[in-house]
Order: structure tokens, then C-alpha cells, then sequence
């Protein structure tokens, strides 16, 4: 990729449309104005551009970025400095600019198969779910064939602020295959940045940013992205398994019963990491690295003991991207956390319930509990309904709250009016939308590989039914990985689902589908235990 294209008046308008309306004291009028008369200023904004993607060069007085100090908790001392977070905010006009190229850079990233397959981080279609469901796909169809598996969470301290410019540079140049007036681009983009420190009316004097990537921009996560492509190609060369969400690197190893030759493995490529990291400007946080152990109890014990024997501690949970994960895959620790959390906000939001609108309600109860049930529930799948209940329960005591019912009204028709999924439908919803997703390239393609389409050796019906492959599982954690729920799930689908057009009309079909699927799976199950005289005579009059 040699040269940017141009773009008009119309990208810009959806380019605009896109960013988030925040401002910072860079910005000569706010940003919710800015967008209002927009249309006054399209011509100017266009131009300025277009000059800079057709020069090569990034606008110099975009380049100043100012730094809010924020207290990390309020409960935390205000007078400890490394109490805060700096947050860094660039003006709008930058993050304009930034876009366009970004959207060219993953165009060309993705047409040339540069990015990293398991790399999920601020990536398009993928998501830190995505990452964990295939991270605990493989460790569960691990366990159901009787190996036992270790998950190494590697901690990376500041790895954003420490990148190095003229490696970076060097990785779009020769790893991605940059040149001309994009590679020139970047290298303005990148040098003679600076900031400075705002707290209330005070200002600090401006410093030069010397290393790191961006902080605050839009092109920063996609740049870190490449700066990290050679530690994939490591994990590659040692044959051992890697999911990363931008600097969370997770890397894991199967062993079979007494054989710990994969451990040998496993410690060697993090050694070469460790170097790697020495030569790129980053740091392993090797106090915070944490280790799990995952398979039959007998054999996790047998291996945690040969880890430690190495002066590799292990722990039976650890949270990974925002989800507690246990030795035992049952979530309980994170379950119980989300729940705890939820109360919390949902006890906040019903003290505020006679002082707004329902519809305002409503928007509360789904950014602070709705999202905490519905984040990352698609690994929760093939679990006791009992270990459920605590969602459910959640879910619904929210309801109650926004419709003002009293506590031992039947929920179900509460539910029903506010056109709301019960916690197990939720997560069937979840698994059947990546399904339809990955299966129409609107998914990674680690979870499409998961996904296999039935294909008969002759010209059946069923070939145009996009039926898949249900994989061979012996064991309830075979049953609960994604491969084997989603592809027994999808099969039982109606053909009108499975073929649905459009991604919004299988939604609606799918929403639809979920209440009547218990009947439906009712049905069945009476069907196969009596014989069809008796099964027309006893049931099917009770649904008429």
C-alpha cells in the first residue's frame, strides 16, 4: 500500500456520524456543536483531509494531546500519585483524520491476510467473547479427551507507552508492506507529538512523547496490534496455542496423562518471549503472570505439582478479560460476582424510580445490570439451570423494579411485557446469533473453523438446509464447548431460521422462535417415549 485514497464529501458525513461526540479543552467549540453545523463546515474539514492523506503528512497542530488525571476509585487516596489514571484526550478534527486512515489500513490488512488470527483486539467482528469462547472451546473438547491443560495469562506493564517508533515503523515497512506516502504518513503521524498535564486551571508545560503509541487515538490499538505481530509467530514456532486481546496474551498447552513434555515446550517459548520483549521495549509482569490448571482433578493435581517443582505457581481462578474462570469451568466465582455487582446498581436504580420516565428506567436497568448478565454468557453454556438461578433471579428482580409488580407475582407475563428472554434463552440467543454470524463472515475465523458445513457425498436435500456437523463429544465439557452446543443448537432450528436472508431477519425470527422452543422440544421428547396413537390422542389435543 503505497498511497490513500481520496474520499468525499458523503465518507466524511459517515466518518463524522461514527465518532463519539467527546470533547477536551483542544477543541475551540464542543463537540456536540461541532456536528450540528457540520454541514457549514464539510468543505473546509474535507480539504484539510484529503491534503494530508494526499501529502503524507499529519497536521502539526493536531499533534498536542492534554492529560486529565483521574482518581482510579473514590475510595483511594487523592494525594498518591500512582492512585490515578491518565486519560488523554486528542482534539476532534485528529480522531476525523485518524478514521479515514484506519478505515483504509484494515481494508488493506485484511485483504492481504497481514493481521494475526488470533489476535481479537479492536479488531471488526471480533470481541474479548469471541477470544474466550475459543479459548474455552479448546480447553473443554481438551478435557472431554482426557488431557489436562494449562492457561498461562501473560501481564504486559505499560506495553502501550513503551513502544518503540522506529521499530514500529520498521514492522509497517517490512511486516505489513507499507511504502511511498502512506509509510511517510505514519512517520509524521508518529513524531514531534507531544502533551501536557490539565488539573481544574492549572496547566504543566508541553514535554515530547518519545515512545508509545497514541494514547486517546483511534489508530493506537490497531498500531499496538502491529507492533505485537512477531510474538504470534513465536507461539507459532513452539507449536503452542495463543489467543491475544490486544496486550492480554494468553497462552495454553494440552498434555496427555504423565506425558509433561509439552511444559518443556510451554517454558521454553516463554523464555523466547521474555527475550523478545527485552529487544522490543516491553516487560513481562511476571508477579501478575497467572497460571490455571484445567482437566480431572487427579491429573491437575499431578501437574500443578509438577509446575510448582519448576517454580511455576498456579491458581485454581483467575480473571480473564472481565470473567473469572475456575479449574472446574463452572463459573460459579464469576457468577457470583456479577451477581453481587448487579444488586449493587440495581439497589441504586430503584431509589431513582419515582424521580424519572420508565423508558429513562429502563435505559439504566440495561447499561447497569442487563449488560453485566448478558457480557460474555455465551461461555455459560451447558450448565446446571440451578447455577443459572442467580441470573435469573437478577434478571428477575430488575423486572419487578421497572414494571412495580410485587414479589410473588408470577414473572413469567412480567417478563413477556417487557419482550424480555429468560437468562437460559438469553444465552441460546447469544450462541445461535455468533453462529449465524461466522457462518455468513459477519464472525472471526476461528469460530467459522469451529463451524463445519454437512456436505453429503451426493445431491441430498439436506445439503441446501445449511445443516452442520455435530462434532463427537464423551463428556458433559464436551457437551458445553461451543463446537458441539452451537452446532446441535443450530441443527435443531427450523429450515426457514437456519436460511434466513438477512442478519435482522434472523434475529426476528430467532426472538420469535425462543418462547414456542420448549414447546416444540416438549413435543418431541413425549413423542419419542409413546407411539404415535397414543401421542395424537393424549397430547396434540392439549395445543389445539
Amino acid at each position: 500500500m503505497a498511497c490513500f485514497d481520496v474520499i468525499d464529501s458523503q465518507n466524511l458525513v459517515e466518518t463524522v456520524t461514527q465518532l463519539k461526540p467527546s470533547t477536551c479543552c483542544l477543541d475551540t467549540i464542543p463537540t456536540n456543536l461541532y456536528k450540528n453545523v457540520f454541514d457549514c463546515l464539510a468543505v473546509d474539514i474535507l480539504q484539510i483531509v484529503n491534503n494530508s492523506l494526499q501529502s503524507g503528512k499529519y497536521p502539526k497542530a493536531l499533534k498536542t494531546a492534554v492529560i486529565k488525571p483521574l482518581l482510579k476509585k473514590r475510595s483511594l487516596d487523592a494525594s498518591i500519585i500512582n492512585n490515578y489514571r491518565p486519560i488523554s484526550n486528542l482534539p476532534f478534527i485528529s480522531k476525523i483524520i485518524e478514521k479515514v486512515v484506519l478505515q483504509q489500513l484494515n481494508h488493506f490488512l485484511a485483504s492481504t491476510g497481514c493481521y494475526d488470527t488470533f489476535q481479537s483486539g479492536f479488531r471488526p467482528l471480533h470481541s474479548t467473547e469471541t477470544a474466550l469462547i475459543k479459548v474455552v472451546n479448546d480447553i473443554r473438547l481438551n478435557t472431554d479427551s482426557g488431557k489436562t491443560s494449562i492457561l498461562m495469562l501473560l501481564d504486559l506493564s505499560a506495553a502501550f507507552d513503551t513502544v518503540d517508533h522506529t521499530l514500529l515503523l520498521e514492522r509497517l515497512e517490512n511486516w505489513v508492506g507499507l511504502s511511498g506516502t502512506v509509510l511517510n504518513w505514519f512517520r509524521s503521524y508518529l513524531q514531534n507529538r507531544n502533551y501536557f498535564v490539565s488539573i481544574g486551571d492549572f496547566v504543566s508545560e508541553s514535554t515530547n512523547v518519545t515512545c508509545g503509541v497514541p494514547q486517546g487515538s483511534i489508530l493506537g490499538p490497531s498500531l499496538f496490534n502491529i507492533y505485537m505481530l512477531p510474538l504470534g509467530q513465536i507461539m507459532q514456532n513452539n507449536n503452542i496455542d495463543h489467543h491475544c486481546y490486544a496486550d492480554d496474551t494468553q497462552i495454553y498447552v494440552s498434555l496427555s496423562p504423565n506425558d509433561y513434555r509439552p511444559i518443556d515446550l510451554l517454558c521454553q517459548c516463554i523464555e523466547q518471549v521474555k527475550e523478545w520483549m527485552c529487544r522490543n521495549f516491553l516487560q513481562l509482569n511476571e508477579d501478575k503472570t497467572e497460571i490455571i490448571v484445567f482437566g480431572s482433578k487427579m491429573e491437575r493435581l499431578k501437574v500443578t505439582q509438577h509446575l510448582h517443582s519448576l517454580s511455576l505457581k498456579t491458581s485454581i481462578k483467575a480473571r480473564n478479560l472481565g470473567v473469572i474462570m475456575d479449574s472446574d469451568l463452572h463459573f460459579d466465582s464469576h457468577i457470583k460476582s456479577v451477581t453481587k455487582s448487579a444488586y449493587y446498581h440495581l439497589k441504586n436504580v430503584a431509589r431513582l424510580r419515582g424521580l424519572m420516565s420508565t423508558e429513562v428506567l429502563q435505559k439504566l436497568v440495561h447499561a447497569f445490570i442487563t449488560s453485566k448478565l448478558d457480557y460474555c454468557n455465551g461461555l455459560i453454556t451447558g450448565l446446571p439451570k440451578q447455577t443459572l438461578r442467580n441470573f435469573q433471579l437478577v434478571q428477575n428482580a430488575a423486572a419487578r423494579v421497572l414494571t412495580k409488580t410485587k414479589k410473588f407475582d408470577h414473572i413469567t407475563p412480567i417478563l413477556k411485557s417487557l419482550h424480555w428472554l429468560p437468562v437460559g434463552q438469553r444465552i441460546d440467543f447469544k450462541i445461535m446469533l455468533l453462529t449465524y454470524k461466522s457462518l455468513h463472515g459477519l464472525g472471526p475465523k476461528y469460530l467459522t473453523d469451529m463451524l463445519p458445513l454437512h456436505q453429503p457425498s451426493r445431491p441430498l436435500r439436506s445439503s441446501e438446509t445449511n445443516l452442520l456437523i455435530i462434532p463427537r463429544v464423551n463428556t458433559k465439557h464436551g457437551k458445553a464447548g461451543f463446537s458441539y452446543y452451537a452446532t446441535n443448537s443450530w441443527n435443531k432450528l427450523p429450515e426457514d431460521l437456519r436460511l434466513a436472508p438477512t442478519l435482522n431477519t434472523f434475529k426476528t425470527r430467532l426472538k420469535t422462535f425462543m418462547p414456542s422452543a420448549k414447546i416444540f422440544n416438549t413435543l418431541h421428547f413425549l413423542k419419542s417415549f409413546l407411539t404415535l396413537p397414543l401421542f395424537s390422542i393424549l397430547i396434540l389435543p392439549l395445543f389445539y
